[in-house]
């Protein structure tokens, strides 16, 4: 049974490429604004590359790195993006080279002293560092949500790594290396999806992957359900949200 992230991931590369989300626009442009320059920037635990194109809009050169070699084989490429096979505490980045570092949706796996002594290293003075991610899923029909909470909450517990405690809390608790600003509190992340893609969506999730590599496929029983309280029918769309939430700040030297 996979027990590391490169592992549970990487096993559902593909999948991940297609159903995860992306990130509000208007937070990469802030975090750009905040770091000393727009040459390089560090995008850690990038898996797919979906904060790394975002990134791309910004910095002349985004190096993307994660510890999972088929993440990076199923990633999205651009012109700017450079994809490196390497782990959080040693990124093989040169020292004083990057004008930021961020981490979306990952820094929960790696968070600590290691990973916070490779950023400084890495960083140039003035640097700034982001790790966001989102809340669990808001769905507007609340019959829907009821059976959804009860499935990340309940019927996933005995799969879902300790680590994701700190998703909850927003990562409240993990050590940040620097001075930190406040988060923005007005984003969110806002889709129009259909059963078949929300159910892609939540086969993604590392407590299913988990479970699916015990013989247990958590989805088809939720998927039964759901189907027959879909309104309009599977193929309807339905508002799904998603609060963003994150910690950035001033890395100190």
């Amino acid at each position: 049974m996979p027990s590391t992230p490169e592992q549970l991931f990487g096993a559902v590369a593909r999948h991940y490429a297609s159903h995860r989300l992306t990130y509000p626009p208007a937070f990469f442009a802030a975090f750009a604004e905040r770091c000393p320059g727009q040459e390089r920037v560090w995008d850690c635990g990038c898996g797919n590359g979906q904060a790394s194109l975002a990134l791309a809009e910004h910095f002349a050169q985004v190096i993307a790195t994660d510890a999972s070699a088929a993440q990076l084989e199923a990633a999205f490429q651009h012109p700017g993006v450079h994809y490196r096979c390497a782990s959080a505490e040693g990124s093989g980045l040169e020292d004083t080279s990057v004008d930021g570092v961020l981490v979306a949706a990952a820094v929960h796996w790696f968070a600590g002293e290691g990973f916070n002594a490779e950023v400084r290293r890495v960083i140039r003075p003035g640097a700034a560092m982001a790790w966001i991610g989102y809340l669990p899923l808001q769905l507007a029909e609340p019959h829907l949500q009821t059976v959804v909470d009860r499935f990340y909450s309940v019927d996933l517990t005995p799969w879902w790594p300790p680590q994701r405690r700190w998703v909850d809390q927003s990562y409240a608790g993990l050590p940040f290396p620097g001075e930190e600003w406040p988060f923005p509190a007005d984003l969110v992340i806002e889709r129009q999806w259909t059963l078949p893609a929300l159910l892609g969506y939540l086969g993604t999730w590392s407590a299913v992957q988990a479970a699916r590599e015990t013989g247990v496929d958590p989805l088809a029983n939720l998927a039964a359900e759901l189907e027959l309280l879909w309104p309009g029918g599977a193929a309807a769309r339905v508002p799904v949200r998603w609060p963003f939430m994150g910690r950035w700040g001033l890395v100190s030297p």
